[in-house]
């Protein structure tokens, strides 16, 4: 070796020393010949190999996230051809510890313009394709392939696990009526990683052993953002990013965390005031707590055989007139005494949830079935003012959905004046809340998956109930439902769409009516089988109503057990609201938690819920661990195995206390059996008549904290395990205020103390 490569060889070297040591330069060298540059952060490092393109990710001690693409770090191409590698770092713009940006081409020319743009614990990447065209690009980044993944929304919902590793997608977006909460949005547990790219339209999402790639098509550029750390650190992180990227959060509102009922499970399209009032009866009847209830269809003038019925857009025109001609067997009206229908809800501390729709009839020119008797001038008024959707001529652009019949058009929720004309079009309604429920028959021929979010926006903004079904990355309402279900169909599917929800950032989920709908009675033993165990589940998830009356499961013993479930539920709705809250603060999926985001560290979480193993799971709230024997083996299925994660345990009913990291084999829960265990926190908080109290459990580590938030939506007390040692006698529970000693029940039982909790104070369980 000459003096001059002597020299080269010893400046390297240095130049890496000082890197490592002292962070002073993020350039250094990797193989002979090969620039390499590290970019160090808090909680990562970016590696950006120069030729070929490709860039890498590791944590702060250099443990491999996500390696380099085998290929290129980039692929892209005009729209309608063959997307090709960019490998070729052409030149490097700027170069520092919070930006790299560089020129990049195609084997074809294309050239692309990157930017890594670092903060401390999230990295956004944008790849810009400068050459305008009205085409677009496909455009798309990636690393190697690693695993496992949970999220990407309802996407997410139908494969054979919530671990999402396997799934590749090129057009990835609103397609049909069972993809409506649109999120690209994973989370890898095992990495401390998360990812998400920002697109209204159609994305590619790729999480494979070949590659991990987000990208979108018929686009100028993409806009991807990468998160590192421990889950909290990431969905705290990705809540700021959401609202950043104009997907924000909405504090929600308590009653729909409590038991609801929907009439649609018993009466289907077919209502009418004197049938759910009749519903509604003989539920409160027999003791069901009910606090909301939803009325999605049929309140509208015309006849149900007819596409110029009604819908729910047609602002106040209830139907409570008699119309000559109709032939739908129905009532004639459906709804005569509109103040005193309303008067029912309002008597009987229930809240009037009505279906709305952003989709409104096309005129009858157009091929819709606007019928200004039945449907006002809302179609014509939205036409004028152009609050709808637009075609390339300027015109209302014309889609298909499930309902109405005929072409509709779209209001344009990003006008301010469209958002606020449907707002004050929904008020004449006169409900306390709504059930969004836009069925697009293809969601691509819409190309906005948001195309909901600011109606259901202006609606929260103004203090309504909003459950939320078509939404793209945020769910601007209390609760998220997942698409239909009922008996016949795949019940598995609900289970891990709720968990995916979930981990894509919307915990708040609702799995449906339990019990589904279109029965027919008399019921089979088959379907009760389903009805009951569907209860089950519904009363561990964030949100649960009923629809047909459990009473026509004939089975004196089975509605026992649909009510035994409605009565936990709303015991707890409380807690469950708590959770909500903290979920709303903190961006961490606090009201339903999959067991590989709430222990990132325990591999033996990570392949529980599938259509094999059937150990569905996950932390509902802080404290409470939901393992439902639920899923296609609905009909036989009387136990679970149930895997317990570090700590300590107690089985809800038998007080049966076990330790943690281990799995229960065949652990029995018949159907007078609440599937949950205590743990975690290990406070539970529960309604009193109007007062709350707090009951915690000898499971959780001196000074641990719980922060209970009131159904008040504003107040909060924090209750404190301080005690050194349960087994002695005597603890005491003193106010942190007033530092006086408040009065606790002991239960021998499960060796807890009970006692009165008010807004404001907080409280510490200590020994004397």
């Amino acid at each position: 070796m000459n003096n001059t490569m002597r020299i080269i060889k010893i400046g390297q070297m240095i130049v890496l020393v000082l890197w490592l040591v002292l962070g002073l330069c993020p350039l250094t060298f990797g193989q002979e010949g090969e620039a390499m540059i590290r970019i160090q952060k808090k909680n990562y490092r970016l590696l950006i190999r120069k030729q070929p393109f490709a860039f890498a990710f590791q944590d702060v001690q250099g443990k491999q996230i996500a390696d380099f693409h085998e290929i290129s770090g980039l692929n892209a191409g005009w729209t309608g051809k063959e997307l090709r590698p960019a490998p070729r770092l052409i030149q490097v713009i700027t170069h520092n510890d919070t930006l790299f940006s560089a020129w990049l081409s195609t084997d074809e020319d294309l050239k692309l313009k990157v930017d890594f743009k670092l903060g401390p614990d999230l990295l956004n990447l944008k790849v810009q394709a400068p050459q305008k065209t009205d085409a677009g690009y496909s455009i798309e980044a990636r690393t190697a392939g690693f695993g496992p993944a949970y999220g990407l929304g309802d996407h997410g919902g139908y494969g054979q696990s919530t671990n999402v590793f396997g799934y590749s997608n090129d057009n990835f977006m609103n397609t049909t009526d069972g993809s409506r909460f649109i999120s690209s949005f994973a989370i890898f547990p095992r990495q401390g990683f998360a990812q998400v790219v920002f697109e209204k339209a159609s994305k590619r999402v790729g999480i494979n052993s070949k590659e991990n790639k987000l990208g979108a098509n018929k686009v100028q550029d993409i806009n991807i953002y990468y998160f590192f750390g421990m889950p909290q650190h990431i969905y705290a992180s990705y809540a700021k990013v959401r609202t950043r990227e104009g997907y924000p959060e909405f504090k929600p509102k308590y009653d729909f965390f409590d038991v609801g009922y929907e009439a649609f499970g018993s009466l289907g399209w077919n209502t009418a005031q004197v049938t759910v009032e009749k519903d509604l009866r003989a539920y409160l009847q027999r003791g069901y707590p009910l606090k909301w209830a939803v009325v999605g269809s049929g309140f509208w003038k015309g006849d149900r055989k007819s596409p110029t019925e009604g819908s729910t857009n047609s602002f106040g025109i209830w139907d409570d007139t008699y119309q000559e001609g109709r032939k739908d067997d129905l009532a004639n009206p459906r709804y005569p005494d509109v103040p005193a229908f309303k008067k029912f809800f309002r008597d009987q501390g229930i809240n009037l949830i009505l279906g709305i729709r952003v989709n409104f009839k096309a005129s009858t020119a157009r091929g819709g079935f606007n019928e200004p008797l039945n449907d006002g001038v809302y179609t014509e008024e939205g036409t004028r003012k152009a609050y709808f959707v637009k075609d390339q001529q300027q015109q209302p652009k014309l889609f298909s959905a499930v309902f109405p019949k005929g072409n509709v058009y779209i209001l344009d929720g990003y006008n301010p004046a469209a958002a606020q004309w449907f707002y004050e079009g929904a008020k004449k309604w006169e409900a306390m809340g709504w059930k969004e429920d836009t069925m697009m028959k293809d969601g691509r021929l819409v190309m906005d998956d948001a195309k909901a979010n600011k109606a259901n926006e202006i609606l929260m903004k103004n203090g309504y109930y909003v459950m939320v079904r078509n939404s793209a990355y945020s769910v601007p309402g209390e609760i998220l439902r997942i698409e239909d279900t009922q008996y016949g169909h795949g019940q598995d599917r609900p289970l891990i769409n709720v968990l995916n929800f979930a981990a894509s950032a919307a915990p708040n989920t609702y799995p449906d009516i339990v019990g589904g709908k279109y029965h027919v009675l008399p019921l089979k033993e088959d379907v009760k089988r389903y009805f009951v165990r569907n209860a089950l589940f519904a009363a561990v998830c964030p949100a649960m109503s009923l629809g047909l009356g459990p009473w026509h499961l004939e089975n004196p013993g089975y509605e026992q057990a649909v009510k035994r479930a409605a009565d936990w539920h709303h015991e707890f709705a409380p807690y469950i609201y708590s959770a909500a809250l903290e979920s709303y603060y903190s961006g961490y999926p606090v009201t339903m938690t999959p067991l590989p985001i709430a222990y990132p560290a325990d591999s033996a979480t990570y392949e529980l819920a599938n259509k094999t193993r059937r150990q569905y799971s996950w932390m509902l709230g802080p404290s409470l661990l939901a393992c439902p024997a639920y899923g296609e083996d609905y009909a036989t299925a009387l136990s679970r195995d149930v895997y317990l994660p570090a700590g300590k345990w107690m089985d809800y009913e038998s007080a049966e206390v076990f330790s943690g990291s281990r799995t229960l084999k065949n652990y029995a829960f018949p159907d007078s059996k609440i599937p949950v265990f205590i743990g975690g926190k290990a406070v539970l908080v529960k309604a009193s008549g109007k007062t709350f109290e707090a009951t915690v459990y000898p499971l959780s580590s001196s000074n641990s904290s719980y922060t209970f938030h009131y159904p008040d939506g504003i107040s909060s007390s924090e209750i404190r395990n301080a005690n050194l040692n349960w087994d002695k006698p005597g603890l005491v529970v003193r106010d942190a205020k007033s530092r006086k000693v408040i009065k606790a029940v002991y239960t021998k039982k499960f060796k807890s103390y009970t006692f009165p909790i008010v807004p404001g104070h907080d409280y510490v369980l200590r020994n004397k």
